[in-house]
Order: C-alpha cells, then sequence, then structure tokens
C-alpha cells in the first residue's frame, strides 16, 4: 500500500529513526497478522477463528498501555470486564458438548 500511495502522488515524512522503526515494525506486525490469519483459517473453520478477531480491541488498548504510556488514561475495572467477557464469548462459541461423544463413538 505505501508503493501504490507513493505512485499516486503520497508522500511518507519520516521524521526521526524513531518513526521509521515504528512504521517497519507495523508493516511487519501486519504481515505477520495476515499470515497467522491465513494458516488459520486453512487448518480451521472460518466459524472458528473469525471469532477471536472480537479481542482486537482489548489487545490493541493493551498494547497502547504499555507503549504509548496511557495507563492513566484506562480504567483497570473496565478493561478485565471486558476482557472477560470476550474470552467468555470465545468459548462459548468453540464449546461444544458432544465433541467428546463422538470422539468416543468414532473410536469403538
Amino acid at each position: 500500500m505505501s508503493v501504490l500511495g507513493l505512485v499516486l502522488g503520497g508522500k511518507i515524512t519520516i521524521t526521526s529513526f524513531g518513526a521509521f522503526a515504528v512504521l517497519i515494525y507495523l508493516a511487519f506486525l501486519s504481515a505477520t497478522a495476515y499470515a497467522l490469519w491465513g494458516l488459520l483459517l486453512k487448518y480451521n473453520p472460518v466459524s472458528k477463528v473469525t471469532i477471536f478477531s472480537f479481542t482486537t480491541p482489548i489487545l490493541g488498548v493493551i498494547l497502547s498501555s504499555i507503549l504509548l504510556d496511557e495507563s492513566g488514561n484506562i480504567n483497570p475495572v473496565n478493561l478485565l470486564i471486558a476482557l472477560v467477557l470476550i474470552c467468555l464469548g470465545i468459548i462459548i462459541v468453540n464449546y461444544s458438548p458432544n465433541k467428546d461423544a463422538k470422539t468416543v463413538s468414532a473410536e469403538k
């Protein structure tokens, strides 16, 4: 996308080495995330993988709190409640009570 933006007349202004490092880090992070997403979709049903995208806002808040030192702006109780609710949602969606019964009957 950066190359296309540059070709169409956009420009990237890098003000410091730190800014350049963050740009490279974000590019690497994005490429890694899409590669992992593709691998997960290759071996798992979409309905099981997609639910994990709900963790994106929570992980974003946690990472911004760590990297940008925004811990004073985040209510830890709300963050914990949100994280627990998202985890419960993932567990509920992926839970299959008959899974063990099918495995046992298939082995016989």
